[in-house]
Order: C-alpha cells, then structure tokens, then sequence
C-alpha cells in the first residue's frame, strides 16, 4: 500500500512535536538560563543557584559565563574575534548584580604571552598577544544570552595594563575599579563607567644604589587628556614575572608591581609589590603614599619614608629577607594578609584597624610550608572566620588548598586538588569556596567546590583552558568584599 506523502510528513511532524512535548515536559529548554528539574544532576548542582562563575581561559583565549546550578555555560567569548593574535586573558573582577542571570558587567585584563611560557611552553609566542584591559557586560535577558566589549580601557585612557584588577569597596564603593602590572610596574585607577575616566595612577622604581623605592603619581598628557602606555610601551622588562621568580635578576629595575587591593572599611588600598617583599598603603581620599608595609619575617612592620618631592614617595629598602605574591585584607577589614614566597613560604598577618597604616604591625605568621609550597592567592568568606589560600609547587608537584582559623592562624584543613592551584572566590551565600587548578602545566584541571563547613569537596567540574582566575559574581556590594576585591 503506498504511502500519501503529505499524510507521512503531518503525522512524522505531529510525533515529533508529541515526543519534543513529552521530554521537555512545561519546561522551556530554550530559555535563556536552563532550568535542570528531571535531570539526573540536577539534586546534586541546585544548591548552588545564583552563583554564575567567569572562568577565563589563559591559553584557550576566551572567557566563559558558568551556570554552578546547572552547571552549564550560559555565554561565551572568544578575545581572538576582537582581533587579537594568540589572546592571554589574564585575571577578572565582576560588578555587584542582584540577578547575575539577567545580567551583570565585569573587567577582563590581559597580557601578551612573552616569557613566562618560554622556558616551560612556546618560544615563538613572544611577540605574540597585548595588554589589554576590557569592560564587559553579560546580558541574559533575552532568548539568547550574550557578552560583549563595553570598553577597551587601554585605548580610552592610553594605559594598557596585563595583570590583576580589582573593583573598590567598603568607602570607595561604586567609585572605582584599579588595574595593575608587573611588567610596567604600574597601576591606573579610573572610575567605573562604560566610557571610564582616569582617576589617579602610580608607578613605582626601585634604586638598586640607593636601595630606594620611588612610588610617584603618573599624568596623562595634558593636551590629549591620555597616557602613552597602550600595548608594549612602558614595559621595564620582556615578561610578567613567573611564579617563584621574584628575585631572578630580570631586570634589577622592575620590582613586579602586580596589584591593588581595596580596604573592606577604611579609605586605604595596597599596591602590591612583589620583588621587594611589601606593599604601599595609599590613602584614597587624597591618592597620597601614607605607608610601606615590609611583609617578610624578621623585617620591621614598616620601611621609612626617607622624603617626599612632589608628587614621588621616596622610601627606604634596605634589604629584602623574601618577596611575595599575592596580599589582601580579610573581609571585615581587621586583618591585612600577605603570602610571602620563594625565601620564606610564609603569610604574614597584620592588624589593619587603626586609621593610621604606620601604626599596622605584624601580628603572627601562618607557616608549615616547607620549601616546595608557595602561598599563593588568597580566598575570603563574609563573616572572616576562615581564609583560604592556594599552595602552589613547581611541576611535575601537586599544589594544594589550605584553609586558615582566623583566631588562631592555624592550617585546619587541606585539599590536594590537583596540579597548578590558583585562585579561591566564596559562592554568593558564603557556604562553598570554589577554587580553579592547572593554570597552565597541561595535566589535570578543573574547578573544586568545598563545603566551608564541614571541610567537603561537594564538586568536581571540567573546565580546560588553562584556568588562572576566576570569579563568582558578587549579589551586592557588601558581597563584593569577600570577591577579588580586598584580596586577589
């Protein structure tokens, strides 16, 4: 018997409407954000709803919009479609949002990929990549989530910096957003809208004769309003300093200024410096150098302010016992933390309470590292009882993830995730700390949720690319000083 061809073609398209009916059920599967009911991960993931998680990949030249709760990408992009040969997304910061599935904006740095993956990875990307710094926007408002480039910052203010950013808080709040680098050793704060305005910058150099610190204000030229700094120009040395490697003489004039972290309370921020162990307090209501914290053990609380000229801070560095890496406040403020590395495997802890950072004094140190681990980023959650940090070792080692009593300064517990650990951020709720391991050794990699409370890993996720950063995007700005704003 043969077939009536449109007969065929109405009951094939009505079985597979009645089929597409019953497995997706009242759902809608081309929503904008999925909704996972039925799904046999969906009890284990829906604890963590409202956390959506910028996973920017180092070598993979993109950043990505994670759903946690699902978990599932909810957008992409990919930096090489802005025209960028061999893309380094660096590390990244994400404005408040009360409903980050709706939308929500963030800053994306970026370096070129030069040496520090020459000696362990690939010599011909050296006149590869930029600096770049970008502010983006994820939109999930309609059918079709999207993030595109609000601003490429470097080209609006002349000033291209590849390393850390971080948003203000606590009194600068819905102010500012800082940039800085380790190559130029320096650091631009502007304000934080869509066409950004400059508001201050800094940059700092070393006098290996004087064994002095000048930390000065930078201008922009006066007839254009911009800086002379975008792509390579300003850079003091080839490379971003690798990790562990403070102290190579590269260049003896670069000191690795590598970030700028914000007072959850008080008028202050820290420019950190790597290479000679301490970091410079600056009072944000006037940009003035009120402090030089010097992080290492057996190193006074402070180096002196030998003069001030103008607009240079000029302070004395004698010698330097260890570098650091990475330094930052807790979140109520109290604690001012700094995670000393290379000389000594250490983190060095002061009170930062008083309004006078001349007066912070190193109160204890967090220590049992040994010679292979270095304290590396730092992670924090809201109410200060536990800080977290990463403990890197050198390849082919494991790293792990310690977490720290704030009343004691005691390790209480530890994680062997995997190779290469790097960032901590805190889920939106404060009960999980998410960390991203294998930056760039190539082996394992992914992201780890624990359970702060009962010290359990409640997920393992994939997640290639070469993670070095991520962030969970912040649900006020109260929320934003437990993101990677007073710490980093």
């Amino acid at each position: 018997m043969s077939i009536n061809r449109r007969q065929f073609m109405k009951n094939a398209i009505a079985a597979g409407m009645a089929g597409t009916a019953t497995m997706l059920g009242s759902r809608s599967a081309f929503s904008a954000v999925h909704d996972p009911v039925g799904e046999a991960q969906a009890d284990l993931f829906r604890k963590f709803k409202g956390n959506v998680v910028l996973l920017p990949s180092k070598y993979g030249g993109y950043v990505q919009a994670m759903d946690l709760s699902t978990p599932e990408t909810l957008a992409w992009y990919s930096y090489g479609l802005h025209g960028i040969d061999m893309p380094i997304p660096h590390h990244i910061a994400a404005m408040p949002s009360k409903d980050p599935y709706k939308g929500f904006d963030f800053y994306q740095t970026m370096q070129p990929p030069a040496a520090p993956y020459v000696n362990e990875n690939s010599p011909e990307w050296r006149n590869r990549g930029d600096f770049k710094m970008f502010k983006m926007r994820y939109d999930g408002s309609g059918k079709q989530n999207s993030i595109t480039v609000v601003n490429d910052i470097g080209e609006t203010t002349g000033m291209s910096l590849g390393v850390h950013v971080s948003i203000g808080v606590g009194e600068n709040a819905n102010k500012y957003v800082a940039f800085a680098d380790g190559q130029k050793d320096m650091v631009l704060i502007t304000d934080i809208g869509d066409n950004p305005k400059i508001v201050k910058a800094f940059r700092a150099d070393y006098d290996p004769v004087a064994r002095q610190l000048n930390i000065s204000h930078v201008f922009p030229d006066s007839t254009t309003g911009k800086f002379d700094y975008v792509g390579r120009k300003g850079m003091k040395t080839s490379h971003e300093a690798m990790l562990g490697e403070e102290l190579m003489p590269a260049d003896p004039t670069a000191v690795f200024v590598d970030a700028f972290t914000w007072h959850p309370t008080l008028p202050f921020g820290a420019i950190l410096i790597r290479r000679l162990g301490c970091c410079a307090i600056v009072d944000t209501r006037t940009w003035e150098v009120v402090s030089l914290l010097s992080t290492a053990k057996g190193s006074p609380d402070n180096f002196p302010l030998v003069k001030q000229t103008g607009f240079t801070w000029t302070f004395a560095v004698p010698s330097v016992l260890t570098p650091l890496h990475e330094a930052g406040f807790v979140t109520s403020g109290e604690y001012f933390v700094a995670c000393n590395n290379v000389l000594q495997n250490n983190i060095a802890v002061y009170r930062s309470t008083d309004e006078n950072p001349n007066k912070w004094k190193k109160e204890t140190f967090v220590e049992g590292f040994g010679t292979k681990y270095l304290p590396l980023h730092m992670g924090n959650v809201p109410d200060s009882r536990f800080a977290f940090f990463t403990m890197w070792a050198r390849k082919p080692n494991n790293g792990y993830i310690c977490k720290v009593d704030t009343k004691t300064w005691k390790v209480v517990a530890k994680w062997d995730t995997g190779p290469d650990p790097h960032t901590c951020d805190c889920t939106v709720d404060g009960k999980y700390m998410t960390t991203v391991y294998s930056g760039h050794q190539a082996g394992q990699s992914g992201l780890v949720v624990i359970n702060i409370a009962n010290d359990k890993i409640e997920a393992r996720l994939p997640c290639p690319g070469g993670m070095h950063d991520h962030v969970v995007v912040p649900e006020s700005w109260e929320g934003l000083k437990y993101s990677r704003s007073t710490s980093v």
